[in-house]
């Protein structure tokens, strides 16, 4: 049932507040190890997310009485708004729901598709980034509707009303989004409408001034009035179509019409008694998980010690078999027969073990298993650039959801006045011929596949933790990692989250993405002595993953919600 009247006058009324960033994030209570204070405890309900205005946005809805999915709604909505460089209605993503009545357990998968007429050749990845060409057909609106009715509690005008207010009305623009300007202003000037929006006469805004994008508030305002059928088949999706084929694109009113959101089965495996459920494909970052913590199973892990040696090799082969099988037989799941059941099987688990090295790194590509369909060769660019949300209610219903542009400013490209860019995806695909093979190779309709693994950790049948990470190759190793700093080493999410993070997230050699100086040199001589290609990292990197998550203590009915330092990730609860 619909709330009442008096739940969307509450929520506005909690909307008037106008707080800083700087003292959003002080409302948090610390947890021990919370150096940067990222995290928040509570005994109601948790968010965390890029910014703590979003996560603000979607605690308040939590209090005027929504559940998770409202919030999560709220949340993405609002990081459209506050991180417009990696998120936004003009891009996609997944959503991990655990409904508690009924102990249901939902994916929604809203990945963008190809259109209709593109055609192998049509694409030149070294021409055509950024540019309209390079738009895939956006789905990120279809997906958190889809997800707002189907199982959450109040309007769609209630839900979108704080991030079109945040819009309207303005933030404090943080470090991160003021780099990505400077740090991409010779491309981007050249987009039509950006200086319009993003400087100040010329001059790129700063960290800590006032930015309001109120194009994108009569958008997202146009969108909580008119739902799907407005973004998808309305006047909006009108302009979008014009301004798309303006720039180049092959998008069209029948594409656009045409999305739909997926409803998918999640995937899982059991994991020293605990239960893992994850995104299927077209993600292959969720199998990749479940074989990776299958394979650790068979270890000691905990004897070992945290980030000894002798544990970081282990990890990081576990994890390079698991990425080796993700890319030899993960695709869309409409176009290939996936061996999905057996993927993520104890029984294939066993073979994969027997391939584990004693005292030295798969040199090269680690070996894909032997498995009953013809194996993939992909060969599409990865996304780097997406953003995590996990969500706790009161009523014991919880969200984990990432959702991305591609590449940081998606295509690079927005259409003048609507205040929003649009994907990159259209690069993800195989556009040679010659390479017809490939999983990524581009076809009419197909969905686009990306490592985000929005996930859940149970105990004893429902959850007490949504995890999830962006980094591209870096998803599955990180959010592996911090659940063994929970689960095994018995760390609280925050300080789980800060530990120092080594993964090894080449796919074609041993090379291991190291945060260098939180090591100590006799681990960085032996990670060497086992065969791995240091990358030194700084002590806090984004290349390592950035996490969010909230764990839930039934003991002392207590959540606590954790963000990543490396992402300025903000954690709040109450």
């Amino acid at each position: 049932m619909k709330p009442k009247k008096l739940l969307a006058l509450f929520l506005s009324l909690i909307m008037l507040v106008s707080v800083s960033a700087a003292a959003l994030a002080e409302s948090a209570p610390a947890m021990e190890g919370d150096e940067f204070g990222n995290g928040a405890v509570g005994t109601n309900g948790g968010v965390s997310s890029c910014s703590p205005y979003s996560s603000q946005i979607g605690i308040d809805i939590l209090k005027a009485g929504g559940n998770a999915v409202d919030a999560a709604v709220a949340t993405a909505f609002a990081i459209g708004v506050v991180e417009p460089n990696l998120n936004g209605v003009g891009g996609c993503g997944m959503m991990n729901i655990y409904i508690k009545e009924g102990n249901q357990y939902k994916v929604l998968e809203y990945m963008e598709t190809v259109p209709a007429a593109v055609e192998p050749g049509w694409f030149n990845s070294k021409e055509d980034g950024a540019t309209a060409k390079n738009v895939a057909v956006p789905s990120q609106v279809h997906g958190l509707l889809t997800a707002l009715e189907a199982y959450g509690t109040m309007s769609r005008e209630e839900v979108m009303a704080p991030a079109i207010k945040l819009a309207r009305e303005g933030f404090q623009m943080d470090q991160r989004l003021a780099s990505a300007i400077t740090d991409n202003y010779d491309i981007l000037t050249a987009v039509k409408g950006f200086n319009e929006l993003y400087t100040n006469d010329g001059i790129p805004y700063s960290a800590g001034d006032d930015f309001k994008n109120e194009q994108l508030a009569d958008v997202l305002e146009r969108i909580s009035k008119g739902g799907i059928e407005e973004f998808y088949t309305g006047s909006l999706a009108q302009e979008i179509v014009d301004g798309l084929q303006a720039g180049g694109s092959l998008i069209t009113m029948e594409d656009m019409a045409a999305y739909t959101t997926a409803d998918r089965e999640p995937i899982r495996t059991t994991y020293h008694g605990y239960e893992v459920v994850t995104v299927p494909p077209p993600s292959n970052g969720g199998d990749w998980l479940l074989e990776m913590l299958n394979i650790m199973e068979h270890y000691d892990l905990k004897a070992m010690g945290f980030n000894t040696p002798e544990y970081l090799f282990t990890f990081n082969e576990a994890s390079r078999l698991g990425l080796a099988d993700s890319y030899a037989f993960i695709g869309d799941p409409a176009f290939y027969n996936l061996p999905i059941a057996q993927m993520i099987s104890k029984e294939y688990t066993e073979e994969r073990v027997k391939l584990m090295p004693k005292d030295k790194v798969f040199e090269g590509a680690a070996p894909s298993g032997d498995l009953p369909v013809e194996k993939l060769d992909p060969t599409g660019e990865e996304s780097k650039h997406t953003s995590h949300i996990a969500v706790i209610d009161q009523y014991g219903n919880i969200v984990s959801t990432t959702n991305t542009l591609g590449l940081g400013w998606g295509a690079k490209y927005m259409i003048d006045g609507l205040g929003f860019f649009f994907n990159s995806h259209i690069s993800n695909m195989e556009h040679n011929p010659e390479k017809s093979d490939s999983p990524d190779y581009v076809q009419p309709g197909k969905r686009v596949r990306s490592t985000i693994s929005p996930t859940l950790v149970l105990k004893d049948g429902e959850p007490i933790m949504a995890i999830g990470s962006p980094g591209s190759l870096a998803i599955p190793p990180a959010i592996a990692a911090v659940i063994n700093n929970v689960l095994l080493f018995d760390m609280n999410i925050q300080q789980a989250i800060n530990a120092p993070r080594a993964l090894a997230i080449s796919r074609f050699d041993a090379k291991i993405t190291v945060e260098e100086k939180r090591f100590d040199e006799d681990t960085l001589k032996a990670l060497e002595a086992y065969g791995y290609i240091l990358n030194p990292v700084g002590d806090y990197s984004s290349a390592v993953g950035g996490i969010a998550a909230i764990y839930l203590d039934k003991e002392n009915n207590t959540f606590y919600a954790g963000g990543d330092p490396r992402r300025n990730y903000q954690a709040l609860a109450y």
